[in-house]
Parts: structure tokens; C-alpha cells; sequence
């Protein structure tokens, strides 16, 4: 294979924009649930910045059944190397900033309208 195909699929696209944050908001503030949300978040946008190296491993492996642990090996290497490369720490705290924003947004939404007993 390519030195330079390889390197392009393992490099993951571009990062998904993070809206800024008040420096006093902590985010390690997270309740478990909220945490799998992010995680689940961080998970979508990486798979989303690797799609071509998932496209190249299960082209690959759509044509083997057993053979694929062999026969697909560099493939499963180029996958697994970008999204290595695309869950950082960088892009969990992105992730979580993203979702205090829109939990930020939806409890300002909850707050002017009143609330009823049913």
C-alpha cells in the first residue's frame, strides 16, 4: 500500500466545532448518565471523522468471511490508528463542552415557560 494513502486514512478529518464556555463552568460536574451521553457524542464524531478508513476496512472485510482476521489486517490497523488519533482528551472535553451548551440552552428554554402539575 501507498506510504501516503496510508497516512491519509489514518489522519482523521477536521474536529467538530466546540461552542466556548465560561471559564468558572466546571464540567467534571457531570452526572454518570450525562457522561455516557458524551462519550456517545465523542464516539458519533469520531466514527463521522474516520468514515474513510471505516469505508476502506469494511470494503475489505465485506468480501472475506473467516479470512478477514488475515486478509484484512492492515485495514483493521488503519481504522483503529485513526480513531486512536481522533479520541483525544482534546475531544472529549469538546464533546462536553458541546453538551453543556445544549444543556445550558434547553434549561433557559424550561425557564420562561411555567410549569404544570399534571
Amino acid at each position: 500500500m501507498d506510504p501516503e494513502l496510508k497516512e491519509k486514512l489514518m489522519t482523521p478529518g477536521p474536529p467538530v466545532e466546540a461552542p466556548e464556555l465560561s471559564p468558572n463552568l466546571r464540567l467534571a460536574s457531570l452526572t454518570r448518565r450525562e457522561e455516557n451521553k458524551v462519550i456517545d457524542m465523542r464516539r458519533k464524531h469520531s466514527y463521522a471523522r474516520c468514515a474513510d478508513a471505516m469505508k476502506f476496512f469494511s470494503e475489505c472485510s465485506s468480501k472475506y468471511t473467516i479470512g478477514v482476521v488475515w486478509k484484512c489486517k492492515e485495514h483493521k490497523d488503519i481504522m483503529n490508528e485513526c480513531l486512536r488519533r481522533a479520541n483525544t482528551v482534546d475531544d472529549m472535553d469538546r464533546a462536553r463542552s458541546i453538551f453543556v451548551s445544549e444543556k445550558q440552552k434547553e434549561l433557559a428554554e424550561k425557564q420562561g415557560k411555567p410549569r404544570t402539575l399534571i
